[in-house]
């Protein structure tokens, strides 16, 4: 008997829990204790957060009982317990969310031992379904989260779209605008100097409003468009190399007639030594330019300094002014879209609030950045810190020119931009070095660029006795030639050839091997260099 009892005991301890869908376990459940038991019937209820009971789970579908009949029996109940009904016997098994019943015809089953049995189980089973529950409920979760997801992602969707529709009208409109506009200018600043002598004063006083007016909506619709490029990725760099204190002094000469305009006081420091930096000199000067005229125009008396420092990495131009101020609450808005110090500014000094918006993604695009710095009603320092060595950001390739091919400089001058990836897009490599000799730096730069993305190791030299220098003490996967001006091009390529060296000629005849066409190399010398490195 002692073995039959530990063998029942076993067979309902293992049917607990083999599943977390409820339904399944339970129905487990209900054979096992039904049938190892002897019992004709069972019943699973379930409660839910009003402790009313629900119909879950039945082991024989034949015969029902009354459900107010059955929860009467279990009122104020703890412990498995058992009652008589029709000449039958049930037993209730208590649990925390729900409640079983087994039916017996056999009245000799050992009532005493099941009971016992089952009260010993319910710990397990109440685990159990409080597992399956929170399956049941994370699952139902997820389930309202994923359509919850995809909503918002259609709705992503539908901003991205209504952003680039609001991007491209107002691309649109400040094209459209601007061509009026500029014959609005044009005409009111012939008009404005009256050389026919056919205006009177008056006249030529109202065509100067209208030609200043017409210059300061202009200003506005530039902003705009600037903006609107910023957003749609379209805006394009052309570097090359500027003096910056070159570019300071003309800057400040051609904002002095508003200083003077104003009585301000307008003072530079030129460093002593020349600041040669790579960068897009337009860029700079717009940025800067904007500076100085916010400068002016929220400083009613006083000083505007221009100054400029150096240090090991970067030069920082900042341009400080005895002005309005800012709070130190609002300070931490002015460079974005749209807004100023406060609303009253707008209405009084004029302008769009996008012209600091403006300069610091134009900055951020040359790998620059701009500080703020201010007390109210003292005035206002902004930095602009440009990097010694180029780091464009964000700009893909195409969008990006070097101006010349005879200035000193290489790709080394730049860090390559931090614009993602796609995994698709790259390849494995052991970071195989390349050798440049006599590059034209402006049509090789695009290639250069993604070379330096995918890590290959590019060196450079000018001339062919260097090169077998450099291939003498280091190995090369590859080697580019550009022959244009090159002595000795023939006898270095059986160099080459002797050594085992792979390479490509680019070149203007069509005689060599291994050949590019100088024309073509935007478009055939990168794919060539990739063919010839396997990839």
């Amino acid at each position: 008997m002692f073995m039959e009892h530990l063998a029942l005991t076993y067979k309902c301890h293992s049917s607990i829990g083999n599943s977390l869908d409820l339904k399944i376990m339970m129905k487990e459940v209900l054979s096992t204790f039904v049938e190892e038991t002897n019992a004709i019937n069972g019943f699973f209820y379930l409660l839910d957060e009003d402790d009313l009971l629900h119909k879950y789970l039945s082991y024989d579908n034949s015969f029902e009982y009354d459900k107010e009949f059955l929860k009467s029996k279990i009122t104020d109940y703890k412990y498995v317990k058992t009652f008589d009904l029709e000449n039958r016997k049930v037993l209730i098994l208590p649990l925390n969310k729900g409640i079983l019943f087994i039916v017996y015809e056999n009245f000799e089953v050992n009532f005493e031992y099941i009971t016992s049995m089952f009260q010993d189980l319910i710990v397990k089973l109440n685990i159990s379904i409080d597992a399956c529950l929170n399956v049941q409920r994370m699952k139902n979760k997820n389930k309202i989260l994923k359509h919850l997801t995809n909503e918002l992602k259609e709705q992503q969707q539908k901003l991205i779209e209504s952003d680039k529709y609001k991007t491209d009208f107002l691309a649109n409109m400040s094209h459209e605008l601007k061509t009026p506009l500029n014959s609005i200018i044009v005409i009111s600043s012939i008009m404005s100097k009256n050389k026919n002598q056919k205006l009177d004063e008056e006249q030529v006083k109202n065509m100067k409003i209208i030609n200043n007016c017409g210059n300061d909506l202009l200003l506005l619709i530039n902003d705009i468009l600037d903006i609107s490029k910023i957003e749609a990725g379209e805006i394009a760099l052309n570097l090359s190399k500027i003096d910056i204190n070159e570019l300071i002094e003309d800057l400040v000469n051609e904002m002095k007639p508003l200083v003077i305009e104003k009585n301000l006081v307008l003072k530079t420091n030129n460093l002593s030594k020349n600041i040669i930096l790579l960068t897009d000199s337009h860029r700079i000067k717009q940025i800067l330019k904007n500076l100085l005229s916010n400068a002016i125009k929220f400083t009613q008396k006083g000083m505007i300094e221009v100054i400029l420092e150096e240090n090991a990495n970067d030069i920082t131009i900042k341009v400080v002014d005895q002005g309005i101020g800012i709070s130190e609450e609002k300070l931490k808005y002015i460079f974005e879209r749209f807004k100023q110090a406060d609303s009253s500014t707008t209405r009084k000094y004029g302008g769009t609030g996008l012209g600091l918006a403006i300069s610091k993604e134009l900055a951020l695009l040359l790998g620059a950045d701009i500080k703020a710095f201010s007390v109210l009603n003292k005035g206002s320092t902004f930095e602009l810190i440009l990097p010694k060595k180029t780091n464009i950001k964000n700009i893909s390739d195409d969008k990006v020119i070097i101006s010349s091919k005879d200035e000193d400089y290489g790709v080394e001058d730049i860090v390559f931009f931090d614009s993602d990836i796609k995994e698709e897009d790259t390849f494995s490599q052991k970071n195989e070095k390349i050798l440049i000799i006599d590059s034209d730096y402006g049509s090789f730069f695009p290639i250069a660029v993604y070379l330096k993305k995918n890590d290959f190791i590019l060196n450079y030299c000018k001339f062919i006795e260097e090169a077998k220098e450099i291939l003498s003490s280091e190995i090369y996967e590859l080697v580019v030639i550009y022959d244009e001006n090159l002595n000795e091009i023939d006898d270095f390529l059986d160099y080459c050839r002797n050594k085992n060296l792979k390479f490509i000629v680019v070149s203007s005849t069509e005689n060599k091997e291994h050949f590019v066409k100088k024309e073509l190399v935007q478009t055939e010398l990168l794919e060539k260099i990739l063919s010839y490195l396997g990839k």
